[in-house]
């Protein structure tokens, strides 16, 4: 009787401790599964913020070269007033339009191809070839803003050209006996061109800007809905809220 007794014990010990170990298993198993789908699911979402983020500073690069423009156009005006100042000498020595016209002309020229060549090394035109991968519809956007800004640049200097052949046909100007007063007319409508220059291209870039700030303001959920990327490029409300943030 003692001895059945004791077998049945060592059963049951042995049958509780294969219970425990068929327990511990598939613990192990649902472990390392959920370290695998953590691993995963951390992996593809740090792979979607860098997604939206890289989207992000393309659209950031669009708006700095956009800002960029409004500088280089202005070292236009930096440009001539060597041209300035040698113009009101020849003014003071002969009080005459002639000879100081032709030293005017010739160093607006200069500085206008200069200009133009500042344009070319920034390369600013080609500033949305990244971000025209994920918002097509940029491109018409981008171009009429390069477009209008380039317009307005030309439209500056032609009429800096006029006021200033204007000033030089003056008599009240021709007949100043200090090249100084004279330099200070011709700055006057030098600052005046520049400041409107200013002004027509910041109105210029404007709608470009927003749409750009909308894009980069764009959840993470957002900006990686090709939908409402494009939805940004209309003018349409956006979130504000970035995932995470």
């Amino acid at each position: 009787m003692e001895q059945n007794k004791g077998q049945s014990l060592t059963r049951f010990r042995l049958k509780k401790e294969i219970t425990l170990g068929d327990m511990l298993t598939p613990m192990a198993i649902l472990f390392s599964a959920f370290g695998v789908w953590y691993t995963w699911f951390h992996d593809a979402n740090l792979e979607r913020r860098q997604y939206a983020d890289h989207i992000r500073h393309s659209a950031s690069v669009v708006t700095s070269e956009i800002e960029r423009w409004a500088p280089l156009a202005d070292r236009y005006f930096e440009d001539i007033q060597p041209t300035i100042v040698d113009v009101s000498e020849m003014v003071e020595t002969t009080h005459q339009s002639g000879p100081a016209n032709r030293r005017l002309f010739k160093g607006l020229v200069q500085a206008q191809a200069a200009a133009s060549q500042r344009i070319v090394d920034e390369q600013l035109e080609v500033a949305y070839i990244d971000l025209y991968g994920y918002v097509p519809s940029l491109q018409k956007s981008f171009d009429t803003t390069i477009q209008e800004i380039k317009k307005a640049e030309t439209i500056s200097q032609d009429e800096t050209s006029s006021a200033l052949q204007a000033k030089l046909h003056d008599n009240k100007i021709l007949k100043l006996k200090s090249s100084i007063l004279i330099c200070n007319e011709l700055r006057a409508s030098v600052e005046y061109q520049r400041q409107k220059l200013e002004s027509r291209i910041d109105n210029i870039a404007t709608p470009l800007r927003k749409k750009m700030l909308n894009l980069i303001s764009l959840s993470d959920e957002d900006i990686l809905d090709e939908k409402k990327r494009e939805a940004t490029m209309q003018d349409a409300p956006v979130s504000t809220a970035r995932n995470g943030q």
